[in-house]
């Protein structure tokens, strides 16, 4: 069985456009091509779409459990995937089976690997996978979908799926080369998501970026939830295993008490928040009761998850950019006094050298790594581009040897920069055979 999951992806990696542009000019017409000819168009699933820079995959996993608290049968799509691509497709938050994923894409193959598609770019793997989980929730009978943009907004692959809900999470500078080298001109990209008539929960943005979004709404017919001038939140506490607070919306005061840590992740959860308020007012049923449960119970691989093992205990989280990093210092900072030793690795495209000289500050000792990620920077450039002499810094070829020189150690380790090196520490830590391609 495993096997012809393994064929399957080598399939989709095989068959990547060859000529970009063309790709990249027709996605619009070729992505609108294959959903009507493989009939995805017909009584379409309601869709959220979810789009920014950080925080999109936690919220759409609290959104996710908020459905799947309050009885809908609810898909999920999000990337990139940590240890298995089968992680990017869920129905109800599990994750579909290997079996049902090559059945799946045996279904929608001929279509994206047809002539015409051919002609109009071809599908790259995202896509393929995107249309295979489309594909999957109408055959699973799905009521609603979440929707995570890949990279950007107005040009991802996901925006050209009607949507009921567009969430836009927090933008910071990430993928510059590709979005715009500042953070307004990013959020004009983001801002591309939100459709006519279709109502926006947004989380808090620096006031120009605010105002881009605004306008966009603004000429969209589209009524925009801001989280700060709707929600207040009051009472937090925090411990190394959960935080607690109170989130105040104009009609409903909740409770919360959640297992992810960090002040950020009380923006994904009022995001949250006000897409179930939003939902609604659409006619869907999602009590209050509901809405606590489903965040008490939401969990996220990957994002400030703690492990202990090894007689070490293991600080996780994928944070790729200096904004991110800073978050996750502060939210460290909340639950751990003691220094750590560092485990750091980071893929091209990413400004890594303002974040190691952050993480520096409250490391002992900094293993730099390389993942398998196709993308991923030699350890060699961090070592050229250190600006401390404070911390002692080693260079080990992949995280799998750094991690077995911590073994048994007794030592409080973070391991960050990329959510390759994530993908990978979690095969060290859960015994996960490494699978075939598995960053894409």
């Amino acid at each position: 069985m495993n096997s012809k999951y393994h064929s399957t992806l080598q399939k989709l990696l095989l068959e990547s456009p060859s000529n970009r542009n063309l790709y990249l000019t027709k996605r619009k017409v070729r992505i609108e091509n294959i959903i009507q000819n493989l009939n995805l168009d017909k009584k379409q699933i309601p869709t959220i779409h979810i789009v920014g820079t950080k925080g999109k995959g936690s919220t759409a996993a609290i959104i996710s459990s908020i459905l799947n608290e309050s009885n809908y049968n609810t898909g999920l799509f999000t990337s990139p995937h940590l240890t298995t691509v089968t992680e990017r497709i869920r129905i109800n938050l599990k994750p579909i089976t290997k079996k049902d994923f090559y059945i799946s894409f045996g279904k929608i193959w001929k279509e994206i690997k047809s002539k015409q598609t051919k002609l109009l770019g071809g599908t790259s793997f995202f896509e393929a996978i995107m249309i295979l989980a489309l594909w999957h929730f109408k055959n699973k009978k799905t009521n609603i979908q979440i929707m995570e943009a890949g990279i950007g907004g107005e040009n991802d692959s996901t925006n050209y799926i009607n949507s009921m809900l567009t969430i836009i999470t927090n933008i910071s500078l990430d993928h510059q080369k590709i979005l715009g080298k500042t953070i307004e001109e990013i959020q004009k990209n983001k801002s591309g998501a939100i459709k006519e008539n279709t109502p926006v929960a947004l989380a808090p943005q620096t006031k120009t970026a605010l105002n881009i979004i605004q306008n966009k709404a603004k000429q969209t017919n589209s009524s925009l939830n801001y989280v700060p001038h709707l929600i207040k939140i009051t009472s937090r506490k925090t411990t190394s295993s959960y935080q607690s607070f109170t989130a105040r919306t104009k009609t409903n005061k909740y409770k919360i008490k959640t297992s992810l840590l960090g002040k950020h992740q009380i923006e994904n959860i009022s995001l949250s928040i006000l897409a179930a308020e939003i939902l609604n007012k659409k006619n869907y049923t999602i009590s209050k009761k509901n809405i606590e449960n489903g965040i008490a119970k939401a969990a996220w691989d990957g994002r400030l998850q703690i492990i202990k093992k090894h007689k070490n205990k293991y600080f996780i989280d994928g944070a790729h950019n200096l904004h991110s990093t800073n978050q996750l210092i502060q939210s460290l900072k909340e639950i751990q006094k003691n220094n750590f030793i560092l485990i750091y690795g980071a893929s091209s495209g990413h400004l890594y050298k303002e974040s190691i000289k952050a993480l520096a500050a409250i490391s002992s000792k900094i293993y730099f790594v390389k993942s398998r990620h196709p993308k991923a920077i030699p350890t060699s450039n961090f070592i050229k581009n250190i600006e401390t002499t404070q911390t002692s810094f080693y260079q080990y070829p992949n995280v799998k040897s750094a991690l077995k020189q911590l073994d048994n150690q007794n030592e409080n380790i973070l391991i960050t920069g990329s959510l390759a090196i994530v993908g990978e520490a979690l095969e060290y830590l859960n015994n996960i055979t490494p699978e075939l391609y598995p960053y894409l």
